[in-house]
């Protein structure tokens, strides 16, 4: 069989692939509804069975009959070994079935890391500080992000205005962001690294030397305040060793909805038999 590449007009086909697995990563959702840059590659170009969303960050999710051994999954096999398929270089895949987790533990070259990662669900009506201003500590100017603040982030190393957003405007338009300024300086932020299906995927950062004293906590409320005033629903994600997120996840009436395994590794790699070769096509 052949793998097509799906043109972005086309990447809706997928959708429903998506929706039936019933695990909400509003990064992969972002890309198959063209609000954020990727790519799709499909078993099918009109009615698709398995699909496999790559954002143009490394981020990916397998949908569709690909769980289990199959045509399709052979011919991913060969697109590993090759790597040229995907933009990304470096590949973050999102819950892979136990027929990948299979796969992937016994690929090679490595390394191919595993870990354990949490999503998390919020609950609004156990949220009690929702009723009350956000309270910051005195000193620190609390901001919303704006294409001044954008570039005063580049210290953390997000890059918002490239890594999943298009652009710095794309992040102002369809984004959402906070941060805390001491002397000039942005010293902790909130963003959103996706926005869709109304559900908010929320990153928390502070620089080091500012750890432990509430900041965290600070722009995650003012945050998840403006994401409820938008109708949208924040979402928590966190590896499963993070304790201080796990805990700044619980004081914000966040609860574990369900834990999966989250492989990170370099492309090309062998992670199964058959020859190396082209097994993509992209639709004009």
């Amino acid at each position: 069989m052949t793998i097509f590449e799906l043109q972005p007009e086309e990447f809706a086909r997928v959708l429903p692939l998506y929706r039936e697995a019933r695990k909400p990563f509003p990064l992969i959702s972002a890309v198959i509804q063209n609000r954020q840059r990727g790519q799709v590659f499909a078993d099918e170009r009109e009615s698709p069975h398995s699909a496999l969303v790559v954002t143009d960050f490394g981020f990916m999710f397998l949908a569709g009959e690909a769980a289990q051994e199959g045509a399709f999954n052979e011919e991913l096999s060969r697109l590993f070994a090759t790597g040229n398929a995907f933009k990304p270089s470096y590949l973050l895949w999102y819950s892979p079935s136990a027929y990948w987790q299979k796969k992937l533990d016994s690929a090679t070259p490595g390394p191919i890391r595993r870990r354990e990662r949490m999503r998390f669900e919020f609950h609004a009506e156990r949220a009690g500080w929702l009723k009350e201003p956000v309270q910051c500590p005195a000193g620190l100017d609390l901001r919303k992000l704006s294409s001044d603040l954008i570039s005063k982030t580049e210290r953390f190393g997000l890059k918002i205005d490239s890594r999943f957003w298009a652009s710095a405007a794309d992040f102002l338009d369809n984004g959402l962001g906070v941060c805390l300024m001491q002397d000039g300086e942005v010293v902790s932020l909130c963003y959103t690294a996706a926005i869709a299906d109304r559900l908010g995927e929320i990153d928390v950062v502070t620089q080091p030397e500012f750890r432990g004293s509430g900041l965290a906590k600070c722009v995650a409320q003012q945050l998840i305040s403006e994401c409820l005033n938008c109708k949208i629903i924040p979402t928590w994600d966190c590896f499963l060793d993070n304790i201080g997120s796990r805990r700044l996840a619980e004081k914000l009436e966040f609860t574990p909805l369900y834990s999966y395994p989250f492989y990170s590794f370099n492309v090309p790699i062998e992670v199964g038999e058959g020859e190396r070769g082209e097994t993509f096509k992209s639709i004009a």
